[in-house]
């Protein structure tokens, strides 16, 4: 698993290195802050379940087609399905890094550091970090439009996976999640909180027992939005890659919706900040939070039963490895 995850990262930043323009280029400045977001990057857990849930779907296709695939090599069959689902794990980390930029600015979380170095609005000044961003959430829909996706997995997949990531990224999405979080930042500082944004096509997870209930469904509904969108895009565009059927989707899209709620619990975990009250550890306690992000990773790998052993193997690798802390 290890050396499984080390080359894709390396595939992955190889193909962000050929997408992002060159620091020389004009604007040289907006480009060095773009660079600056996506570069050295965290682990790509997001790109990694990916590619991950191309090869689950890619490995069925091939074991359906019998004795018709035997005499290619899974290895092939591999490289095929990571070559066409590239595109959209690069676009994927495009959009994580957008989102990293805009949450990290002082109208949002305030964050001086970001991965042990200054965030990129302390880096390039706020202006800076604004239009970087801004330039990232379009260069990502450039990638999945773009000649090379369309070529790969044809123009409707190309077009669908456009939408499955627009929709993530909005308001039902990413930026719904955090505009709940913003609202409850306001509220602790005297300031009405503004409507929260509708839950958009989340999985119905069982929900979290214990605590304070109302404030446990309320983290659950940021949970989903804000950090749940982008990780269940992510499975479902590898998987629409590769030509998924319904029940294969369907399968993925529920294990997408587990691990992203799973990722926050243990993220508000290893992060619990005084004030902060939208988080499980604050809405259930931190036992009761660890046990449930454990139930919801028993839920994810059960969700991927539909898939024979060995297929989804990398996905299964990935959730246990939440436990332990992925960034």
């Amino acid at each position: 698993m290890n050396d499984w995850t080390h080359r894709m990262r390396e595939l992955v930043n190889e193909a962000l290195e050929r997408t992002l323009p060159p620091e020389t280029a004009a604007p040289v400045g907006l480009h060095r802050a773009m660079r600056y977001a996506v570069f050295p990057g965290g682990k790509r857990i997001r790109p990694l379940l990916t590619l991950g849930a191309a090869l689950a779907v890619g490995r069925r296709h091939s074991a359906a087609l019998g004795s018709a695939a035997a005499c290619t090599r899974r290895d092939d069959w591999d490289e095929m399905a990571v070559r066409r689902a590239m595109p959209c794990a690069v676009a994927v980390e495009l959009v994580h890094s957008y989102s990293l930029i805009h949450d990290d600015l002082p109208a949002m979380d305030d964050d001086d550091f970001r991965r042990g170095r200054p965030t990129v609005h302390k880096a390039f000044g706020e202006a800076l970090a604004i239009l970087a961003g801004d330039a990232l959430l379009p260069l990502a829909f450039e990638v999945l439009t773009g000649d090379e996706s369309r070529s790969l997995i044809g123009p409707e997949a190309a077009a669908n996976t456009a939408w499955e990531l627009a929709r993530a990224a909005g308001s039902l999405g990413m930026a719904g999640g955090q505009a709940i979080d913003v609202g409850d930042a306001a509220e602790r500082s005297g300031h009405p909180r503004s409507e929260e944004a509708a839950p958009g096509a989340t999985d119905r997870a069982q929900a979290p027992r214990g605590g304070d209930v109302t404030l446990a469904n309320r983290v659950v509904r940021l949970a989903d939005l804000k950090t749940g969108a982008l990780i269940r895009a992510a499975v479902r565009c590898g998987a629409i890659a590769l030509s998924a059927l319904p029940d294969e989707l369907e399968a993925l899209t529920r294990f997408g919706s587990l691990v992203g709620r799973a990722f926050q619990v243990f993220d508000d975990l290893d992060d619990i900040e005084e004030g902060n009250v939208l988080t499980f550890p604050r809405a259930m306690g931190s036992e009761a939070a660890r046990a449930y992000a454990e139930e919801l990773l028993a839920q994810a790998e059960e969700a991927l039963s539909l898939f024979a052993a060995g297929e989804a193997a990398e996905l299964c690798a990935l959730a246990r490895a939440l436990g332990g802390r992925v960034a």
